[in-house]
């Protein structure tokens, strides 16, 4: 069941790792978690930026257009603190501590898409790619080898609701810039 129209698509903004870091990630939850939870698919795992939800053809657009304005820097992204929330029954993998590049990245693609009248989350943000759902086992917060990932672009994703869960398709990528 989906909560689009047959004019809109659900969207979000992400960091999305390519293929062989979603596999070395995707190894590491089957080694971490085995069969006991509902796996994220490897070719599913990111890190939201910003979820837009439900949107039009014109408004997809213009949040195309913000986030072609984007300027930020490339950054290393070190993934190496596994957690459990309850709430939404989720594992997830993210930073022991987030990147202040990561964090302006954020607030920048916030403030752009704003402009075409997205309101941004009011939590403060928190990276994390959820490696399964509906884990009803808590695990309590703790340190892995780190997965070290240079992120050097973010994407506009759109999100399909299928029978077998969510699938993911890649729509844009616009890159970051190299320090100089």
């Amino acid at each position: 069941m989906s909560s689009t129209t047959p004019d809109s698509q659900r969207l979000f903004f992400a960091l999305w790792p390519g293929a062989a870091l979603q596999e070395i990630i995707d190894s590491r939850a089957h080694k971490l978690i085995g069969k006991r939870a509902k796996r994220v698919p490897a070719h599913n795992l990111h890190i939201t930026l910003a979820f837009l939800g439900p949107v039009s053809r014109g408004r997809r657009d213009c949040y195309e257009q913000a986030a072609a304005g984007i300027q930020s820097q490339t950054f290393t992204l070190s993934l190496q603190r596994i957690g459990h929330w309850p709430k939404p029954r989720i594992l997830w993998l993210g930073p022991s501590q987030q990147p202040e590049l990561l964090l302006t990245l954020v607030q920048n693609l916030n403030a752009a898409l704003s402009l075409c009248g997205y309101t941004p989350e009011t939590r403060p943000y928190q990276a994390h790619m959820t490696l399964a759902r509906k884990v009803d086992r808590p695990m309590p917060v703790r340190e892995i080898e780190p997965i070290d990932w240079v992120v050097d672009n973010f994407a506009l994703v759109e999100s399909v609701t299928a029978e077998e869960g969510a699938c993911y398709q890649v729509l844009d990528r616009w890159s970051l810039q190299h320090a100089t």
